[in-house]
């Protein structure tokens, strides 16, 4: 088995038919230690130049450049924390062993490094490309006099953001040669060596400029030299591999992101900070075992080292490459980089991509043995994390039973069962709670002891899905005509990280490490958690037929008020991507309520009044819109009903009416003609503009008005 997660062909179409995805065979995706082939995620969209595996199908949006700038330019005044001296220490091996040999090894580098530079003859002209064409040993003094214009006080600087990056990426070649160097003298545990890695920079002809970033549209026909800036980004190589720029920029392969702008005033500082946010955007899409990202902003001779938590992103102070301490310090980053264990670098140990099956290889929580967990295998992703400041959620089809041969087109993965990687934010009052605790461990233990074992996880399960989801399984079991109208859960519970011996929660903390007080206040609390649930349903998108949709929605309202009056729980987020088709092998079709992430008991009466904006945007109702500080009740996942109602009629049922089109009045014709069911007549009164709702949308909710007052 290797360290190497490889992507599903289907990685870009999670609205596919999910029977048609599992006869799709897997792509090479490569990170960490193992080489493998360059290869795109969608074989359809790799381009010319090397470039591959930009994710240019469902990142968001196809925005044009200046929609991508509005965007990103609008993330980093609500996520980004400038500032912040603490980000490189992150970088740095946890146990004190290996941090103690990487603070050594940077010092000897950083020395080396001086000498070189300080000792490298003044060039008239360097071609920096033909000098990486040498040998190790031959290439690093011209490595040396290559970025003396660039390092000198008032020296060269680049014309270009391209020859910028050329720069950064000479610098790093010449660390790595030191490092390994450095690296062959020591006599290093097992454990060490077995983590380490050299960072090296991606070829820059593969560099995109900002404009093409992340699919939003490009400049025809505009050179990359002639942009003010544009994205790279580094990769992790076996300390064996040649020391050079390495070739076929993918996002599935890139470790860190690299942001490069010519222009080191403060406008092109936050271009080139906007830029970094839409490739970790990419990466976080593009690799599913991503925990956090790292990322560098590279304006002239400042750089700013990133790392990017679920809700917000923390950014070094400048390091100025013209001074001896600012390049002793990006040497302290790459050493740190090149030395610490994977989950410092942002990967998930608990997902492995099996190289001799071809799937990944997936641990989930055991839900009957404590401590214990449940190998799962997977080759297809429906669900990705879309956004860079979310849950990051993602869903695998996926199966506990080991496939007996490699996982092929002809031998696809059966799978029997969904598994929800997702990170939860919890309240502030918890986190602080946590962390207080914390300070009872003893000094220096943090990573083995965390968090202590008098601290209750149980109940921070109860309020998660998983709990809630026990909860109504519990309740409901029973109700055979409720079966398969909700998930039922298999395994699953919270994340944790390190050897058997010194497991460690993995959540914001360990992520970040001890914020204080200020940045606790503006960094929501996140805990990492991983549940398999069954059946597998299809996207509501798929339905055939309008009177299918009529018994996929009166299946899930109908578990709806059994949720609230036998369970007492409350959804609070009915939208169309909620709501799954199950096709039973019996024959037949029925809905599935899913997504119980937003979800509370509302025997606890200080639950319902919140004045915080919950659900998906375009279909809940007016008093959470307006967050008023009013009781939510079912009445508010109903009218979120009128309003998935009206969305179907307006555009369509499913794909293919959506892309037929047609004339308006003679859809809702034919939906108003099938409605055989009714439900929604005693709530139209409760929407504030429902008259400025056509008189056919008006009477399509009508239908449903009897089936509604029976269920309440």
């Amino acid at each position: 088995m290797t360290r190497t997660a490889e992507l599903p062909e289907n990685i870009l179409d999670s609205s596919a038919t999910h029977c048609e995805d599992l006869a799709r065979g897997p792509l090479a995706k490569q990170h960490g230690l193992n080489p493998a082939p360059n290869e795109s995620i969608n074989a359809t969209s790799a381009e010319a130049g090397g470039r591959s595996g930009t994710p240019d199908e469902g990142t968001v949006l196809d925005e044009s450049s200046t929609q991508h700038n509005i965007y990103f330019n609008s993330e980093l005044r609500s996520h980004l924390e400038t500032n912040t001296a603490w980000v490189v220490d992150r970088a740095q091996p946890a146990d004190a062993a290996s941090k103690a040999l990487a603070d050594e090894v940077a010092l000897t580098v950083a020395t080396h490094l001086e000498s070189l530079i300080t000792g490298a003859e003044q060039p008239e002209e360097v071609d920096t490309v033909s000098a990486l064409a040498q040998s190790d040993e031959s290439r690093m003094a011209e490595h040396a006099r290559a970025v003396v214009p660039w390092l000198r006080e008032g020296g060269i600087l680049p014309v270009s953001a391209s020859t910028t990056y050329e720069q950064i990426s000479t610098f790093m070649l010449l660390v790595a040669q030191l490092l390994k160097r450095e690296l062959a003298g020591h006599t290093i545990s097992a454990t060490g060596a077995g983590a380490q890695r050299l960072i090296l920079p991606y070829d820059g002809d593969a560099a995109h400029p900002n404009s093409t970033d992340d699919g939003y549209g490009s400049d025809s026909g505009t050179e990359i030299g002639d942009m003010a800036g544009i994205s790279a980004a580094l990769r992790c190589c076996p300390v064996a591999s040649p020391v050079e720029v390495q070739p076929g920029f993918s996002y599935n392969c890139a470790f860190a992101a690299v942001a490069v702008n010519r222009d080191s005033t403060a406008k092109g500082e936050g271009d080139a900070f906007a830029q970094l946010f839409g490739s970790s955007r990419s990466v976080y899409y593009c690799q599913p075992d991503r925990r956090f990202i790292w990322g560098l902003v590279c304006c002239g001779s400042k750089i700013n080292v990133c790392i990017f938590s679920n809700y917000r992103a923390f950014a070094s102070p400048a390091i100025d490459m013209t001074d001896k301490a600012g390049r002793s310090e990006l040497v302290r980053l790459l050493v740190g980089w090149s030395l610490c264990d994977n989950d410092r670098l942002g990967y998930d140990d608990t997902i492995v991509w099996d190289s001799d099956l071809q799937c990944y290889e997936i641990s989930v929580p055991c839900a009957n043995r404590s401590g214990e967990s449940v190998l799962y295998y997977a080759s297809t992703l429906i669900a990705h994390a879309g956004r860079l400041f979310e849950r990051h959620c993602r869903c695998f089809l996926a199966t506990s039973s080991r496939p007996g041969a490699p996982v092929t087109e002809d031998s696809p993965l059966v799978p029997d069962c969904v598994i929800k990687d997702t990170w939860m934010e919890r309240d502030r009052q918890l986190s602080e709670g946590v962390l207080d605790m914390e300070s009872n461990c003893s000094e220096g233990s943090g990573s083995s002891c965390w968090p202590p074992e008098e601290f209750d996880l149980g109940s921070l399960t109860e309020r998660s899905e998983i709990g809630i989801l026990r909860k109504i399984d519990a309740r409901l079991k029973c109700r055979a005509d409720l079966n398969g109208r909700y998930p039922r859960i298999l395994d699953g519970g919270w994340v944790f990280l390190g050897s058997d011996t010194q497991l460690v929660l993995d959540s914001t903390r360990l992520i970040l490490g001890d914020l204080d007080s200020a940045q606790q206040s503006r960094t929501p609390f996140c805990v990492h958690m991983r549940y398999a649930m069954t059946p597998i349903g299809e996207p509501l998108g798929n339905v055939r037929s309008v009177p299918e949709l009529i018994v996929i929605l009166h299946d899930v309202m109908r578990c709806h008020a059994a949720l609230y009056n036998e369970c007492r729980i409350l959804h609070r987020d009915i939208s169309d991507s909620n709501i799954l088709i199950v096709r039973p092998k019996s024959g037949g079709v029925h809905g599935m309520l899913i997504d119980y992430d937003y979800a509370i008991d509302v025997s606890a009466p200080r639950q319902l009044a919140r004045p915080e904006q919950i659900g998906t945007v375009p279909f809940i109702s007016i008093g959470n819109l307006e967050r008023l500080p009013i009781p939510r009740t079912q009445l508010d996942d109903w009218e979120s009903v009128i309003y998935l109602i009206c969305w179907l009629g307006v555009f369509g049922i499913n794909d293919e009416s959506r892309i037929a089109g047609g004339n308006l009045p003679d859809r809702l014709d034919y939906i108003i003609k099938c409605a055989e069911h009714s439900w929604i007549d005693p709530f139209v009164k409760r929407v504030p503009y429902a008259d400025q709702i056509s008189n056919d949308l008006l009477k399509v909710l009508q239908r449903f008005a009897d089936s509604a007052q029976n269920m309440l």
